[in-house]
């Protein structure tokens, strides 16, 4: 067949082929800038790859005296948001109607991140007690953060919502990995043992929990959840359940071990095996899901005001 007449004949027909190759000329860029990743929407939600290498710059390894976990930029100052047990244990204190929570932080905390490692002062976390109780806590560096993420409207969060997680678990040896999964459940309550009062009274967990479907373990603790716009849905605060039989195991075995006294054979011996046995279920088990913390429980004054009192008050706040 001539084409040569076709086209003389068809002015319009040379028109269009002409313009459908020069639009196959141009291909769109794969990839906008680093910041555009960070920020909003990406192209193509599947390229873990790529999301894995934009966001690194944003998280941080964390250790705290002999505790490790994850944290996360959340402004340019350099303001970290994580788990408050990653920096240390809670103690719970009931004074009337008032919940006193403490944490003894250690005098220096490392941050360690995909560049760089540096140390900051016990006074750079934000004593607030709300956030403590909802296992949050706020790590103020006054250090630029090169990247950071921001916050997502976690009320919006829905079942089965795609979303990835970030962080460096135990058994990774301080490597940052990445987790994808969905969301399997929102508004969810738990009736787990979060601890105990100083005077024995079993706490129960307050605040409501996004679950994540993923196989996360223990050291990712404060790793930020990201939705497929790469902003912070939620904070990982626990891996799988943790019941109040294997905290009692855990508890009478650090008993036993710092009691000093001497220790009877076959039955302590069978407790400290037991409640260590615990210990390594609790930290490398990796159930398949987690529970965090909706990013909203995040008091807004945490990030404006300075280091407070050494024994914050919690104030019960209503149900999300």
């Amino acid at each position: 067949m001539d084409f040569s007449i076709i086209l003389r004949k068809s002015p319009p027909i040379l028109l269009l082929l002409l313009v459908s190759l020069s639009v196959a000329q141009v291909a769109p860029p794969k990839y906008e800038s680093r910041w555009h990743h960070l920020f909003s929407r990406h192209r193509d939600n599947n390229n873990l790859e790529q999301r894995y290498m934009d966001l690194k710059c944003a998280l941080v390894f964390i250790r705290a005296g002999n505790r490790t976990g994850t944290g996360f930029y959340v402004s340019p100052d350099g303001d970290i948001v994580t788990a408050s047990h990653v920096i240390g244990d809670r103690t719970f204190v009931h004074s009337g109607t008032q919940m006193i929570v403490t944490i003894p932080i250690p005098n220096e905390i490392v941050i360690k991140t995909d560049t760089t490692e540096f140390r900051v002062p016990s006074s750079a976390v934000e004593v607030n007690a709300d956030d403590w109780m909802y296992d949050l806590a706020l790590i103020k560096t006054a250090k630029s953060a090169q990247c950071w993420l921001q916050k997502s409207d976690d009320k919006l969060a829905r079942a089965g919502e795609h979303v990835i997680a970030m962080g460096f678990p135990g058994l990774a040896f301080g490597s940052l990995s990445l987790y994808t999964g969905i969301i399997s459940a929102t508004h969810l309550k738990s009736e787990l043992v979060m601890g105990f009062t100083v005077q024995g009274e079993i706490l129960k967990f307050s605040n409501d929990f996004i679950r994540v479907q993923m196989p996360i373990s223990t050291g990712i603790s404060g790793a930020p959840v990201i939705d497929d716009e790469n902003k912070i849905l939620a904070v990982v605060t626990q891996a799988g359940a943790w019941g109040p039989d294997l905290e009692l195991l855990t508890q009478l075995r650090e008993r036993i071990l710092n009691s000093g006294q001497p220790q009877q054979p076959n039955i302590l011996d069978l407790a400290v095996a037991t409640g260590h046995l615990a210990e390594l279920f609790r930290d490398f088990a990796s159930p398949g899901y987690g529970d965090a913390v909706p990013i909203s429980y995040l008091a807004p004054k945490a990030m404006q005001s300075g280091p407070q009192s050494a024994s914050p008050v919690h104030s019960p706040q209503p149900a999300h």
